[in-house]
């Protein structure tokens, strides 16, 4: 457990743009296996440090998943709502191309999204940013793209890319529920963050008769003032940008941070790193959190939340649903449906929880420590395909 969290990072790649001059910065936490993956940001303010931290929970998620993959993350210091962000992220991109190419699979991360990458992918004469793959699995170009492009495929009103890793974060939430034996028609949760994680998991929750009670975005939040759910589908049907939109809902509006007032059986931010701190961690009125962002709990607060009896799951626990979403989809012999990646993603991420948490009881440790435990002693496979059983 020690060696995971304090072993330095194995590639650091530091960039310093020509055209506007700021910072970017590629890292990859180890270099074990065949492949690695994770996402790129923009942000306004990102540190080398804050990568580094990044990557360190991309190879968290791979081990506690099973995947044989390392974890990398990507970024750069930009603001997000600045006009030249496309171009500037063209440039990143086109530095690190030969690692996209050979071992690097990239996906979306905040302030940024597939269609982006897409687009810049097809710039740089790359058929796909996470092209990577087809050489770790063993695919020739045309079986890889094929695949790839299931990411596309339809899922009710959004995309199987889309919807993924909101998905996972709500297998995460059931399988709390599960440990906590609160039937899902039972159970009441509360959401911060409407975007395409906070959203798609309102949706996951919603859709098995979870009632979402409130939610928050990054200027107000909604709650319903009788313990009804919200109308969720009305909600996101009518939203824009990551917004809770006006009309639908059933809900009151107020101040954004009254998500953290909202009495409920779990919460979930899914939004932005330290999300909660101490002093929320000292007055929630909750029986566990489940955290789909990054670093969404600071380690204070989580020391707060576990002197109350809060279950906090990590992280880097909640938020793999789209890890395991390409071993769903890149794993099988032959080309899975939709729902056949959906339900891979539900039925590993609820044994993933129900196994940490079981032993987090049985040898009365957090589940941070379960986790922790359990990724280092994970076994390492250098020369295996990333996804699927092991042969």
């Amino acid at each position: 457990m020690t060696d995971i969290l304090k072993k330095k990072s194995e590639l650091v790649v530091e960039y310093n743009d020509p055209v506007e001059g700021f910072k970017g910065w590629l890292v990859m936490d180890a270099l074990a296996h065949r492949l690695c993956a994770g996402g790129v940001r923009v942000q306004k303010g990102l540190t080398s440090d804050c990568v580094m931290d990044l990557a360190r929970n991309m190879t968290l998620k791979m081990r506690i998943s099973g995947i044989r993959a390392d974890g990398v993350k990507s970024g750069i210091d930009y603001d997000p709502q600045s006009p030249g962000k496309g171009e500037a992220l063209y440039r990143f991109i086109r530095a690190i191309r030969p690692y996209v190419v050979e071992r690097y699979s990239l996906g979306p991360d905040l302030n940024v999204s597939m269609p982006e990458l897409d687009a810049i992918g097809k710039r740089l004469s790359i058929p796909s940013v996470k092209m990577a793959i087809a050489k770790a699995q063993g695919f020739d170009l045309a079986h890889f793209l094929e695949r790839y492009q299931m990411l596309k495929a339809p899922f009710d009103h959004v995309t199987l890319g889309k919807i993924r890793s909101g998905f996972g974060l709500a297998a995460a939430c059931l399988g709390v529920l599960d440990f906590l034996d609160i039937s899902p028609k039972q159970a009441t949760v509360a959401i911060q963050g409407f975007g395409g994680l906070g959203g798609g998991a309102a949706y996951a929750l919603h859709r098995v008769g979870v009632k979402v009670i409130g939610l928050a975005d990054q200027q107000r939040s909604l709650i319903s003032p009788n313990k009804h759910s919200l109308d969720i589908s009305a909600l996101i049907r009518k939203s824009q940008g990551g917004l809770i939109p006006d009309g639908p809902g059933g809900g009151i509006f107020g101040d954004r941070e009254r998500i953290y007032d909202v009495h409920c059986d779990v919460l979930v931010p899914a939004a932005i790193e330290n999300a909660i701190g101490s002093a929320i961690a000292r007055t929630v009125a909750v029986k566990a959190i489940v955290p789909g962002a990054n670093l969404a709990v600071t380690e204070e607060a989580e020391n707060v939340l576990r002197e109350r009896g809060i279950i906090t799951i990590p992280d880097f626990i909640a938020g793999c649903g789209g890890s395991l979403s390409m071993d769903g989809l890149f794993g099988p012999p032959s080309h899975p449906s939709v729902q056949d990646v959906l339900n891979h993603v539900e039925k590993r991420m609820r044994c993933i929880v129900r196994k940490v948490l079981e032993r987090s009881r049985s040898e009365s440790i957090t589940p941070r420590e379960s986790a922790l435990r359990m990724c280092s002693e994970a076994p390492l496979y250098p020369d295996s395909k990333p996804y699927g059983p092991l042969k």
